[in-house]
């Protein structure tokens, strides 16, 4: 018999948070100041949440093939989909698409790794395991932190390698900073959540945003962050705890239950939508769309206005993928 899996509530927010900030990073629309205030922390709580909600697994073996089906199916699936798609929606003799295909599937950051982020978890629970099977927290938290410390240095000091950039495939390079979040998700689960829980008064909640909101928007955030690589660490660490807090005390509608609990299909076909959305607004209100764009007030709340109707036109083939076609997201159907 198999057993239904429980979702939490809470976590499904805090991805229903993140994954509309994500959609909303790749619009026109978007501004400088609105990218400042969520960059810190939209992908991090994503980590954050996916090593909370983890559970140890009786063998790596068994890790790796529940990670292999839950993330490289679907990556593979949707990335090649939308690659095929590409190919026959907007032809240009011009582009290899072999080419394409194949630095897809080298997932060098910036080379046209289609849904980066999956393949770049999956890495990460690599490692993860390790981790959390040791037995002192700890240390184990402890040479995370160094290993996410050498992470940035590597990012910020190594030379472009023959590629044009100093990005690995399949995102090694990045993978003790997700690790750090991971486990610091893990964690606090396990060891600090119920405090967290007893202390997390509408005090704590302002205190954590106006910390939050100071280091992100503090002009001198950036020359510290030069001199002191693990700044932006600090950063995140505190855009989580105030994403948390939030989450944990919000209600929550279906809609934003629905829309967290199919984070990895709006991840995949959300450009998709908001590229043909972005295109409708051009044809059909090209001088509205343009004098949004030029005020940065309205350039954001169109943003967040696109980023809303695309999320909710994207709950159709998120029905239809989990009702029909399960395969794609790595699960199959049961009678």
């Amino acid at each position: 018999m198999n057993a239904v899996k429980q979702r939490i509530e809470w976590v499904d927010v805090g991805k229903y948070v993140c994954i509309m900030f994500v959609m909303l990073s790749h619009l026109e629309s978007g501004t400088e100041g609105l990218e400042k205030f969520y960059t810190p922390f939209f992908l991090s709580v994503f980590f954050f949440l996916s090593g909370y909600v983890y559970r140890q697994p009786a063998s790596f073996r068994a890790h790796i093939a529940k990670k292999a089906r839950g993330l490289l199916v679907p990556w593979f699936v949707f990335s090649t989909g939308s690659l095929l798609l590409s190919r026959f929606a907007n032809y240009d003799p011009s582009v290899n698409y072999l080419a394409r295909f194949g630095w897809n599937l080298a997932q060098i950051r910036g080379m046209g790794d289609e849904i980066w982020f999956v393949t770049a978890l999956f890495v990460a629970y690599i490692p993860f395991y390790f981790f959390v099977k040791w037995n002192r927290p700890g240390w184990a938290l402890g040479v995370m932190t160094a290993l996410c410390w050498l992470s940035l240095v590597y990012c910020s000091e190594m030379p472009p390698l023959p590629w044009g950039r100093n990005a690995l495939p399949w995102h090694l390079e990045f993978v003790f900073q997700a690790g750090l979040w991971m486990l610091l998700g893990y964690q606090f689960r396990q060891y600090w959540e119920k405090g967290f829980d007893k202390y997390n008064t509408i005090l704590l909640r302002a205190g954590l945003w106006a910390v939050y909101l100071l280091l992100v928007y503090w002009p001198e955030a950036g020359r510290l962050q030069r001199h002191w690589r693990m700044f932006s660490v600090l950063v995140s660490l505190v855009g989580i705890l105030a994403v948390v807090s939030i989450c944990k005390v919000v209600r929550s509608s279906r809609y934003m239950r629905f829309v967290g609990a199919n984070t990895l299909i709006y991840f995949a076909l959300h450009g998709w939508v908001y590229a043909s959305v972005e295109l409708v607004l051009k044809i059909f209100a090209g001088g509205f769309y343009q004098a949004c764009l030029a005020s940065p007030w309205a350039s954001n709340l169109l943003a967040v206005g696109i980023t809303l109707v695309v999320s909710v036109l994207l709950m159709v083939p998120a029905v239809i993928i989990n009702r029909w076609f399960p395969w794609m997201l790595g699960k199959w159907r049961t009678a």
